[in-house]
């Protein structure tokens, strides 16, 4: 490219030209901090104070130790995948990762994959973030493209391949509190009707008595009840996880429970015992003594496939003359019963196997009765009383 007469700054700060095209470029020599090479670098700019700024930038980073040699073939894209595959596939549960690879896949890629690493900014993280919340897309996706952007970002700034996460300054899409609806007294005792005429009933039984995550209720084996003690472990989850390859091909896969608070042993009584040993002696599994059998299995002995056994739940809402719900609405059903009656919200944390306290009360504190809030100010009131 031709250049006119060179205009040199003072200092050895470096050389700044004004191009044909009429761009500004300012050239400096720096070190590496990294590798202790020098490096000749080049800015560029619609003036002569932007060419210059951008040059005055990267020495104070360099001075700052936070200098970053720029590398073209290094995008963003090339980095995420390889983020994915080498930093997170060995830590991720199979269904997590595969979520992960899924949203990379369509979402981010696509936006800003071919950004250079370090020419990515906030506002490229940003637009991206707008467009889904316009697109009328979920807070869970969106927040799960944030997390992706930015858990890359952070890995990258310890390798130094960039000196900033660019993706801290983004501003989150304000969160709408998800409507939840549980099952009323009376459309549970309709679906528990119908569903006594199904080969399923202990399986809808169990989740009325547990309030477990579908993938917990359908991988649950032999060995995890002790039907002597009244006890339900919860030692792994089942669910549909979509294959890496992108061709849209999946696979039923067990896995490890969500969290820690997941892994929990729930007590059981004598309505849910009672038919649960009557299952069991129908069914054959104590006779095999394969204590490993699945109980909820499907015909061939593996897994049952959660999205058939929500159809079937489907059917008898359908039967029952009850709204179709999603099959997450008999756990919600039993929490909000549950509170109705009076129980404390640890307790239903507990039961439910969430991380936090926070988690079950932001979902289910409008479903508290009015009579123990009005306790709760009494004894407040009780308590003022002996202090003042």
């Amino acid at each position: 490219m031709a250049k006119s007469k060179k205009k040199r700054s003072a200092n050895g700060e470096g050389s700044i030209v004004k191009l044909k095209n009429d761009l500004w470029q300012a050239r400096c020599t720096v070190v590496d901090p990294a590798t202790g090479e020098r490096k000749r670098l080049a800015y560029y700019g619609r003036s002569k104070i932007e060419a210059r700024d951008k040059m005055i930038a990267a020495q104070h980073q360099v001075n700052t130790g936070v200098f970053v040699a720029p590398n073209k073939k290094d995008t963003f894209g090339v980095w995420l995948t390889t983020w994915l595959k080498q930093y997170k596939k060995t830590k991720l549960r199979a269904s997590t990762f595969a979520l992960y690879e899924t949203i990379s896949r369509t979402h981010i890629q696509p936006a800003i994959g071919d950004i250079p690493l370090q020419k990515l900014e906030t506002k490229d993280v940003q637009r991206i973030i707008n467009s889904l919340y316009e697109e009328g897309k979920s807070h869970t996706l969106i927040k799960h493209v944030h997390l992706i952007v930015s858990g890359a970002l952070k890995q990258a700034v310890k390798e130094q391949k960039v000196f900033r996460n660019v993706a801290d300054a983004v501003e989150m899409p304000k969160t709408e509190k998800k409507e939840i609806r549980p099952l009323s007294k009376d459309e549970v005792k309709k679906f528990m009707e119908v569903a006594q005429k199904s080969k399923y009933y202990p399986a809808f039984l169990l989740e009325m008595g547990t309030g477990l995550r579908r993938g917990e209720l359908l991988a649950l084996r032999w060995s995890d009840l002790d039907l002597k003690k009244g006890t339900l472990t919860i030692k792994q989850t089942v669910s549909r996880v979509a294959l890496p390859a992108g061709d849209n091909k999946t696979q039923l896969m067990f896995q490890p429970p969500k969290t820690i608070k997941s892994q929990r042993t729930i007590k059981l009584k004598d309505n849910i015992l009672k038919v649960l040993k009557e299952y069991q002696l129908a069914s054959g599994a104590r006779a095999a003594g394969n204590k490993d059998a699945l109980v909820f299995p499907a015909k061939d002995g593996g897994p049952l496939d959660p999205r058939a056994f929500t159809k079937r739940y489907e059917t008898l809402l359908k039967k029952a003359g009850i709204p179709i719900t999603s099959f997450h609405a008999l756990r919600h059903t039993v929490a909000v019963l549950l509170l109705q009656a009076g129980e404390k919200v640890k307790n239903i944390q507990d039961l439910l196997g969430h991380e936090k306290y926070s988690t079950t009360m932001d979902i289910y504190a409008d479903y508290i009765p009015e009579e123990e809030k009005e306790k709760t100010a009494e004894r407040i009131d009780a308590l003022l009383a002996e202090l003042i």
